[in-house]
């Protein structure tokens, strides 16, 4: 349950042999149970976003994924040495990105606990 107040857990995670990479957990501002009260307040499915900053510190281009089950669904292309923002429906309780590099080889974060309205921010490490 997420009340009006900003909170910020973080959660380290490493790569086999090729990086390390830093996931964060950002609060957000959410209502207590996560629905909406007031019509005027926008769409229903905005409740379900989740937003995800990308900061690429490695030379090459990463292209990241969200991972449900055995299947990857794409967010969108970093460029090397570079940042991006992506914003994705995310109904589950629990989320793992895929990270795939354009010259070398990719890597699975750990699964992390994720709610509605949440900011993660992922940080890959330059090898």
């Amino acid at each position: 349950m997420w009340n009006r107040r900003s909170t910020r857990t973080e959660h380290r995670f490493h790569r086999h042999a090729l990086a390390a990479m830093v996931l964060a957990l950002l609060g957000a501002c959410a209502t207590a149970n996560g629905a909406r009260t007031n019509p005027m307040e926008g769409d229903a499915r905005d409740s379900e976003e989740i937003e995800i900053l990308v900061h690429n510190n490695h030379f090459s281009q990463a292209t990241v994924y969200t991972v449900r089950g055995g299947a990857s669904m794409r967010l969108g292309i970093v460029p090397g040495k570079d940042e991006a923002t992506f914003r994705t429906r995310w109904p589950l309780p629990n989320i793992q990105l895929r990270v795939k590099f354009l010259a070398g080889s990719d890597f699975v974060t750990e699964t992390m606990p994720v709610g509605p309205g949440e900011i993660l921010e992922l940080t890959i490490l330059a090898r």
